[in-house]
């Protein structure tokens, strides 16, 4: 359990210690205490410890009201004045020691709580409702300083010491300690219980039990308590998460989509991985545009990483929209920052869609001269290409001829030489006349 998970544990704790303290113990003045001790009929001799005297009670409410001021040291001071007392009976010190667990809480000491609440307890003077209060106190607090299985046993001394069967709480408690110890079965049954005792389902039980289902595998079973899920709580990410893993584990790649736009609609992808990821589905589920606009507005926001990769996928995105003029930039800076030539021979492509022979001409260079090429020999033929439109004839052929030492592309290089020499022919005929 987070420090933070136990900063709030202990304010709860003291809100419940001053709910739990026993009869005598409240906002009234003590005045208003003692009017109120005078109109009750007599209770039993064994019963009369039970109750706090005046002086008792006036130093408890003190203890109270410098707890609120969160002034923790001075509000120890009244309660040692019971203790060292003799005036005062077993109940009232044991009252102050119970006390003192609360004070302990509220300065984050909770080895001195434990021990406070355990001492008080063991006195054997306090009423069973509040040792069985502070026993499931004392479970939260072995739980949060991960004992787990101390916990436990304090957990099942509660459930055995109550008449009659609690409510879904101490159930889900009680299945939070099975998953710790990572014994799934009981937590399963344990949570199962908690939520037939509620209504409307809990958010943290279904995750227990989420967690359950999904560390056993047993998707089939996680699938409709995450459908439901994403339903009553549709801005929880992990749940959206959990339900598109499931979708793709049964191979629903569109649920799986469907899923992951939702957490984009709603901003739940936030890092440059998560948006990048959903520009890659728009681009594999066929909307290039969609893909783009994620790529382009994460990189200007500094949301997504100017990376070569990222680059090279909105520039992917342009081109199969073919948007082949926003296309350039991202592909140059993509090939500024790699050390091989693909991203340069990807350029020459969209300036050659836009006709563009010399910035083609330019962009192939540089990629022939980095070199890495998986297809270089197609690289030389687009090279021949660009120089031949731009009447470079001489280098264009010297182009064509690399690309012919591939048999693949030999046919169209030397289709393009002949075409040069024809027209080069033509031209020394036609000054010749």
């Amino acid at each position: 359990m987070t420090h933070v998970m136990i900063r709030c544990f202990a304010s709860c704790l003291i809100a419940l210690g001053l709910c739990i303290l026993p009869a005598g113990f409240s906002a009234l003045s003590s005045a208003h205490a003692q009017e109120a001790e005078k109109q009750k009929p007599a209770k039993p001799k064994t019963r009369r410890s039970q109750v706090l005297g005046k002086s008792a009670f006036r130093l408890i409410e003190q203890t109270q009201e410098l707890m609120a001021e969160e002034k923790f040291d001075e509000a120890m001071q009244p309660l040692q004045a019971i203790l060292d007392g003799t005036r005062f009976n077993p109940y009232e010190k044991a009252v102050a020691i119970q006390t003192m667990g609360y004070v302990y809480a509220g300065k984050e000491d909770y080895d001195a709580t434990i021990a406070s609440f355990e001492r008080a307890i063991a006195t054997g003077d306090l009423p069973p409702r509040v040792v069985s209060d502070l026993t499931y106190g004392l479970a939260q607090l072995h739980l949060a300083k991960e004992r787990p299985r101390k916990s436990l046993q304090l957990l099942e001394q509660w459930f055995a010491a109550q008449e009659k069967e609690p409510g879904g709480e101490p159930f889900a408690l009680q299945a939070q300690i099975y998953l710790i110890l990572e014994e799934l079965r009981p937590a399963e049954q344990a949570i199962r219980k908690a939520l037939s005792k509620t209504e409307e389902p809990k958010q943290q039980w279904t995750r227990i039990l989420l967690s359950i289902l999904l560390q056993e595998e047993r998707y089939g079973e996680a699938r409709p308590i995450l459908e439901d899920a994403v339903q009553i709580w549709p801005g929880v990410k992990v749940f959206w998460q959990q339900l598109t893993a499931i979708y793709y584990h049964f191979e629903e790649e569109k649920l799986a989509f469907v899923a992951q736009r939702a957490m984009h609609v709603q901003n739940m992808l936030t890092s440059s991985k998560e948006l990048s990821t959903m520009a890659q589905l728009y681009l594999y589920h066929d909307v290039p545009i969609k893909a783009a606009e994620i790529l382009q507005s994460g990189m200007d926001d500094e949301h997504i990483e100017k990376t070569e990769k990222n680059y090279e996928l909105l520039a992917r995105a342009y081109m199969q929209a073919r948007e082949w003029d926003k296309s350039i930039a991202p592909l140059t800076r993509a090939a500024e920052k790699s050390d091989e030539g693909k991203f340069y021979a990807q350029l020459a492509q969209s300036h050659i869609q836009n006709e563009n022979w010399k910035a083609a001409e330019s962009a192939l260079t540089k990629a022939l001269d980095k070199g890495g090429l998986d297809d270089e020999a197609d690289s030389w033929l687009l090279l021949g290409i660009a120089r031949a439109r731009l009447e470079k004839f001489d280098a264009a052929i010297k182009a064509f001829r690399k690309a012919g030492d591939d048999d693949d592309v030999a046919k169209d290089a030397f289709r393009w030489i002949r075409s040069i020499e024809r027209r080069l022919a033509e031209n020394r005929r036609a000054e010749l006349q």
